[in-house]
């Protein structure tokens, strides 16, 4: 009787019809390794350009080069938010907010600060 195990042992040739399908299937493969590499790039890509173009969004939002307050006001606090600048401010005359247009620089409102 022969032994089973010498049966593996031996590395007997493939037929033509199993080599082609070993070859088809090792094609597929390596295209879907292809298009797993190129879809990861794809993603790496895209963070590296958010993450790049980021900063360029909060300084287009705030061009502006000076603000006016009036002559003797002292700045109490300063903000900037969704392209405004809210500074409250301290005078003579009392406390007031003025908000300006982060961009422009114009004074979009102003409102006085009056106790009850």
């Amino acid at each position: 009787m022969t032994d089973p195990q010498t049966n593996f042992d031996k590395d007997e040739p493939l037929s033509p019809e199993a080599e082609a399908v070993l070859a088809k299937a090792r094609r597929r493969a390596g295209l879907s390794m292809l298009v797993m590499m190129v879809g990861f790039m794809a993603v790496v890509l895209a963070v590296v350009y958010r993450l790049a173009t980021m900063g360029s969004d909060v300084t287009d939002q705030y061009a502006l080069q000076s603000i006016a307050l009036p002559e003797g006001a002292q700045v109490i606090s300063a903000q900037v938010q969704d392209g405004l600048v809210t500074v409250t401010y301290g005078a003579e005359s009392g406390q007031a907010i003025r908000i300006f247009d982060g961009e422009t620089g114009e004074m979009v409102r102003e409102i006085a600060v009056v106790g009850e």
